[in-house]
């Protein structure tokens, strides 16, 4: 997961502004279901969030349609259901735009938006600057919480010795099922094709493709996770 940076005065914002005053004018109600701009706000989603799932970091480049890097706009706090909060549906900073990848498919494939559905997750770290320093990973490919253990079992057996935003970092990563196979195997074989560059690379060449990466209009798949061990060689 990664900080995703929102502005009020950005152009989902203000589509979303706009469209909420002309149903308030006309005396109508205001649910995301009659929301008309739907794909015109998915568009300004992927935009800010340089082109990837806010979830898996998996690349998207377009609104539902089909499942092949098609993307949907997430309700983090959901909509409706036991933990939804319908005042919050046309709320900016509670969309996101989260990957269609694994729609359609059984539960234990499912991942990001199709896995939480309706769940809860406490803590947004979506909003927070520092997301990255809350999450690590593994050499065969897993997300973790930033904790001294190594692997995700490894975490849920020790669950009690995680202090309470790793507790809450952990319950991130199951609730959107960030570690199902397909996603760890993806996570691995981009890991192996990056240490033979890294091998090749010097300290300072690292840090020149770390701020080359930041600045990208479009992110690449798993971009923390490469940040993550591109910094370990920078060291």
């Amino acid at each position: 997961m990664r900080y995703i940076k929102k502005k009020n005065n950005s152009q989902a914002s203000i589509l979303l502004q706009n469209w909420i005053k002309e149903r308030k004018k006309a005396k109508q109600s205001i649910l995301y279901i009659d929301f008309d701009k739907k794909e015109e706000l998915n568009g300004y989603l992927r935009s800010e969030q340089k082109g990837i799932c806010c979830y898996c970091q998996q690349p998207i480049t377009h609104f539902q349609k089909d499942n092949y890097e098609g993307s949907h706009n997430e309700h983090f706090i959901p909509e409706n259901g036991i933990n939804g909060r319908p005042d919050l549906q046309m709320e900016y900073m509670n969309i996101y735009a989260s990957c269609n990848y694994s729609k359609g498919k059984k539960n234990s494939d499912q991942h990001c938006g199709e896995a939480k559905h309706d769940s809860k997750i406490d803590t947004n770290f979506l909003e927070k600057i520092s997301c990255h320093i809350h999450f690590k990973y593994n050499t065969i490919g897993e997300i973790l919480p930033s904790c001294p253990f190594q692997t995700i079992k490894d975490c849920e057996i020790n669950h009690s010795k995680l202090t309470s935003l790793q507790q809450e970092a952990l319950r991130t990563i199951k609730v959107l099922n960030l570690n199902q196979a397909s996603l760890v195997l993806l996570r691995k074989k981009d890991l192996t094709e990056l240490f033979k560059i890294l091998n090749r690379f010097s300290k300072e060449q690292v840090n020149a493709q770390i701020q080359k990466l930041n600045n990208l209009d479009t992110f690449p798949r798993f971009i923390d996770m490469l940040l993550y061990y591109m910094k370990q060689k920078k060291r």
